[in-house]
């Protein structure tokens, strides 16, 4: 009960004294039981280390007294937790290990939920059409056993993966499809996460009007679900909105980051306060408020570190990295960026690999090593084309023009900026696309006064 209300530490207090007692009785089963329920409070708290431990010793108890059932359910629980700690070699073999058990001992629906986790655990890593091939497996067993949450659940998983792979009417069908069987279902819940989902979706195609409608529908229905987490989330995403709109008053007025921030700490959610803090250090570094920022973002590496959220880290370290650099700490900037590269790359994290090269670019271009600078953006770029993120690919062809307009290279800059401007029609950025043509005619008069 205590787990389900956010009373981790009750829980925590609950399920050591079944524990003990079933150790004392000589109850294996119990004994593992109580392990496993406690190892779900400790990866609700985000303490993924405690997780693993009372996981792995359900696990092997589970197994040497054959209880089959128990032994997938735990090797799913301990997937998750690697999954949560981009372990995703763990995650996946642990997941391979349920699936095959499920398979064994004909349970379809145990089945289905781990091909759907191992397809998270593909797509985490941009293996995309192993994850889709997994997802439509999956919904279509769900489909068959006539389990309409687990189908719709599905449906988000692969509305999901179009969303990372920038194939946004395919997710935005999808979730639209779920939200559809949430809603004959009558599960608020469900119907409240999807409509954050789905507004994320339109932010990202700049449908902002769409995007605050589906936040505010979810915040409202959080709210009167009582769900403190939901309700913190779809105010983040409403500030996050608003931040992008240019809306930094609003945005502080509400005041969503703090308000989030503050729900998160209230109930215990490491992970969300975590991102909560790390959001409002990213507000307080484009206001030019650098040492609150700092703090900020100080404070989020620390929580991450001390988790063992290592993306946490790396994500923190490289917005600490931008914070430096935009500070003129140069040093510190390069050490920050080389550090969450590093990191990015261990985790197989591509999008913030290339966004690490990405600031070492910047770093290396106010220091005037441009050759350097030249090798980081176009390094950065080939990562954002192959992950699919061509806005930033784009955003790399406009530094890499001003990049050798400040060498006189004024024909590669021209070509990177045509590159750019193309880009960004494609995508439907004419604001970008304008600013790019402007610099190009900018730059034409220029080099047409040239001595030839």
């Amino acid at each position: 009960m205590y787990r389900f209300r956010n009373e981790y530490s009750k829980a925590e207090e609950v399920y050591v004294q079944a524990r003990d007692i079933s150790s004392q009785t000589g109850s294996q089963l119990g004994f593992a039981q109580s392990l496993n329920v406690l190892g779900d409070v400790y990866q609700m708290r985000s303490e993924y280390s405690k997780a693993e431990k009372q996981y792995v010793q359900a696990r092997d108890i589970f197994s040497q007294i054959g209880v089959q059932i128990n032994f997938a359910q735990t090797l799913n629980s301990l997937g998750d937790v690697y999954r949560m700690r981009s372990d995703y070699s763990e995650a996946e073999e642990s997941y391979v290990q349920a699936r095959d058990v499920y398979s064994q001992i004909g349970n379809q629906l145990g089945f289905a939920q781990t091909i759907e986790n191992l397809g998270d655990t593909y797509r985490l890593r941009s293996q995309y059409c192993k994850a889709e091939e997994l997802y439509i497996q999956a919904r279509d067993i769900f489909l068959r056993i006539g389990d309409r949450l687990g189908y719709a659940q599905s449906l988000k998983s692969l509305a999901d993966m179009y969303h990372m792979r920038d194939e946004y009417s395919k997710a935005e069908e999808a979730y639209i499809q779920a939200l559809d069987i949430y809603s004959r279902i009558g599960n608020q819940l469900g119907i409240a996460e999807l409509a954050v989902q789905l507004g994320d979706v339109y932010h990202v195609r700049n449908e902002y009007s769409k995007a605050e409608q589906s936040y505010i529908q979810a915040r409202d229905i959080f709210s009167l679900l009582g769900s403190q987490m939901g309700f913190a989330q779809s105010i983040q995403s409403l500030g996050d909105l608003y931040f992008m709109r240019g809306e930094h008053p609003e945005a502080e007025e509400l005041p969503v980051y703090i308000q989030g921030r503050d729900i998160y700490s209230l109930i215990g959610d490491q992970l969300g306060f975590s991102q909560s803090v790390k959001r409002l250090g990213a507000v307080y570094m484009v206001r030019s408020d650098f040492s609150k920022a700092e703090g900020s973002l100080t404070q989020a590496r620390d929580i991450c570190s001390q988790t063992g959220d290592e993306l946490g880290v790396a994500q923190s370290v490289n917005t600490l990295g931008t914070v430096y650099r935009m500070r003129g700490e140069y040093s510190k900037a390069e050490e920050s960026y080389i550090q969450d590269r590093d990191t990015f790359l261990q985790v197989g994290d591509h999008l913030g690999l290339a966004n690490s090269i990405h600031g070492l670019g910047h770093v290396q271009s106010a220091r005037g090593e441009y050759a350097k600078a030249e090798d980081s953006f176009l390094e950065a770029q080939r990562t954002f084309r192959r992950i699919g993120h061509m806005r930033n690919s784009a955003k790399l062809s406009e530094h890499l023009a001003s990049l050798y307009y400040q060498q006189a290279r004024y024909n590669e800059a021209a070509r990177f900026l045509r590159e750019a401007s193309t880009a960004y029609a494609e995508l439907g950025l004419e604001h970008d696309a304008a600013d790019c043509d402007a610099f190009l005619n900018k730059l034409r008069r220029f080099t047409e006064k040239l001595p030839t």
